[in-house]
């Protein structure tokens, strides 16, 4: 049985330890007080009774890595409301997000005329074939803008990539975001008609789904799943099998280096001095890179030129004036005067959350801050002023002035998401090829394959898979 440390108690960090576990002695180092990263929840000082994400609040679900482990874990999966949708904020007005479209960009531009008006729609038609790009990779805000022009980009293609990423999609890579999209810009051909052919396909699957289920009536396969108290319910099951299977979980045990000798690889962390035959880093790119500087100097190198956006979030149990809410939230596109950048109704797209909460009532999340925003976007306030700024902000977008916060607070997150800039898959590519000839270190976390909790598990589980079989 082999000795591994795992420094970083986020979700890569212990599903990798997780599958590691039963085969190895394995210590995860976590320099927090608590497990989970980005993954945490609330309850509001008690006013709710059951956790609220306070990070991410779902997971994809057409995707198989996170269903499958929370079906492993013992956890029922929960699904977003059918009776609600978002909206946009676009000319100071909430309008419904078009459906039929890959993150945002149709196949028939009459699909976003109601939101985008004529004469967007018209040159949206009109789609302007530019050269295939100099290259493997592109801005995806610059490439579609060319192309469909710079409305579809900016009222609703900006604010969904934002929703996932908190950046803006001219800085943000085509090849890691919308990869979908990237034969017509690498082979100069038209994105209307590969969205369409994505969407027949789409449409495809769907009605196979049901035929091999012995149902005419083919609903559309849920996008995204959550459990009961959060997404981040993942991080408590995954800790007690870890734990259970013989497993050392160290919180506030910051690794401040790692080395290896002769074999041997040795991860100091306080007082603590650790000696393993691997280590798994689930760290942070910046982290991550003080940790290998000396061990990998290019991948660190690269590392240390992922940026990173810093953000905050208002979660709020909020008491209604004038009925229920209507829709699951809203985005607001960067062209609006807007405060915060978007807000969830958690309890009317989550029926579960609904269901647990005083009659009257409505859980909200609030988002604030992106990337490139100034610093003094959310972060030279105290949390009274930057939940009163939010909640104002909230209430003029929704127009429900009578509402009022019961219970709210703030949770920021410095430097938590990675920028994906153009170019991003050849930067983890050259990462992957430099430490693969350092036997015994693995790099894992949402600096690397995808932000999202599917692409944090996957690049985990091969990381174990390729330690379990060395």
């Amino acid at each position: 049985m082999s000795r591994i440390t795992v420094i970083g108690g986020g979700i890569s960090g212990l599903a990798a330890a997780f599958r590691l576990v039963g085969d190895h002695e394995v210590t995860v180092l976590e320099a927090d007080d608590r497990l989970g990263g980005c993954l945490q929840s609330t309850t509001l000082g008690g006013a709710v009774p059951v956790g609220l994400d306070t990070g991410a609040e779902a997971s994809l679900f057409r995707r198989p890595e996170t269903k499958d482990l929370a079906a492993e874990l013992g956890l029922t999966t929960e699904f977003p409301s059918t009776a609600h949708s978002s909206r946009v904020l676009s000319g100071g007005e909430l309008h419904a997000i078009p459906k039929r479209t890959i993150m945002g960009v149709p196949g028939d531009p009459a699909e976003v005329r109601g939101l985008l008006g004529t004469e967007a729609s018209e040159r949206i038609a009109h789609e302007v074939l530019t050269a295939p790009i100099d290259g493997e990779d592109t801005s995806v805000g610059e490439f579609l803008a060319d192309r469909l022009g710079a409305d579809l980009v900016d009222t609703l293609v900006d604010p969904l990539l934002a929703g996932v990423y908190a950046g803006r999609c001219r800085d943000l890579s085509l090849a890691a975001t919308v990869p979908a999209l990237l034969p017509a810009a690498r082979e100069g051909t038209s994105v209307l008609d590969l969205v369409t052919e994505l969407l027949a396909a789409r449409d495809a699957q769907t009605a196979s789904g049901g035929a091999s289920g012995q149902n005419s009536d083919a609903k559309p396969q849920p996008v995204f799943m959550s459990l009961v108290g959060g997404i981040n319910r993942l991080i408590p099951a995954l800790e007690e099998r870890i734990l259970a299977a013989g497993g050392s979980i160290r919180l506030s045990a910051r690794a401040t280096s790692v080395r290896v000798d002769a074999g041997t690889w040795t991860v100091e962390a306080g007082d603590l001095s650790l000696e393993s035959d691997a280590v798994v880093i689930a760290t942070p790119a910046h982290v991550t890179r003080d940790l290998i500087a000396e061990l990998a100097p290019r991948s660190a190198a690269t590392l240390a030129s992922v940026p990173y956006a810093s953000t905050a979030l208002v979660p709020a149990l909020i008491d209604l004036s004038t009925g229920p809410l209507d829709g699951s939230g809203f985005l607001v596109a960067p062209t609006e005067e807007a405060f915060i950048k978007a807000s969830t109704f958690v309890s009317n797209k989550w029926p579960w959350v609904g269901e647990r909460i005083p009659p009257g009532t409505a859980l909200i999340r609030m988002s604030i801050g992106r990337f490139g925003d100034s610093p003094d976007v959310g972060q030279n306030f105290d949390d009274a002023e930057l939940i009163d700024r939010a909640f104002r902000d909230w209430q003029r977008i929704t127009g429900r002035s009578g509402d009022r916060i019961r219970a709210a607070e703030v949770q920021r997150w410095d430097r938590a998401l990675p920028q994906y800039l153009p170019g991003h898959g050849g930067l983890v590519t050259a990462i992957d090829e430099e430490t693969a000839g350092i036997p015994g270190l693995e790099l894992v976390g949402s600096a690397y394959d995808g932000v999202g909790i599917p692409a944090c598990l996957g690049r985990a589980e091969a990381v174990s898979r390729r330690l379990l079989r060395t």
